[in-house]
């Protein structure tokens, strides 16, 4: 992947040592990608809490013609845009990062609690949640 070619067409992304950084442009950045260098699998997308920068996003596509991953991370807050209408498959991640840690996917019209109860407060995944609720206690 030729990351200039990245850069001249959304100037907010940077390369680390595993993987492209953009600050905006989700979908535009993940259209490009998979249309201009072949990535044509989205694989996952991967949610972390830095609570400091907020929720980081990480889709992990793959080529099936290069057999190669590429990596694309974003740090949100409370929403990001969906990629559903790109690929199919990420209506499921979607839903569990939306379970889980409360992103927000404008476009995708699915979102709902995929493992807490629909009556469930807050998402668990995050470093901030509070687990004084007496469901937790099933082990005890």
């Amino acid at each position: 992947m030729n990351i200039s070619e990245l850069k001249n067409m959304f100037a907010d992304c940077e390369l680390t040592t595993d993987k492209i950084i953009i600050k905006s442009n989700l979908k535009k950045t993940i259209e490009f990608v998979k249309e201009n260098y072949g990535f044509d699998i989205l694989k996952e997308i991967i949610a972390t809490d830095n609570q400091d920068k907020g929720i980081e996003l990480t889709y992990r596509l793959y080529s099936t013609d290069d057999e190669e991953d590429a990596l694309i991370s974003i740090f949100v807050k409370d929403e990001a845009e969906s990629i559903v209408d790109i690929f199919d498959s990420a209506c499921a991640d979607e839903k569990e990062i939306y379970d889980m840690f409360g992103i927000k996917f404008i476009g995708n019209d699915e979102l709902k609690r995929l493992y807490m109860p629909e009556d469930w407060e807050g998402h668990p995944l995050k470093k901030d949640y509070q687990d004084s609720d007496q469901r937790l206690n099933w082990n005890e």
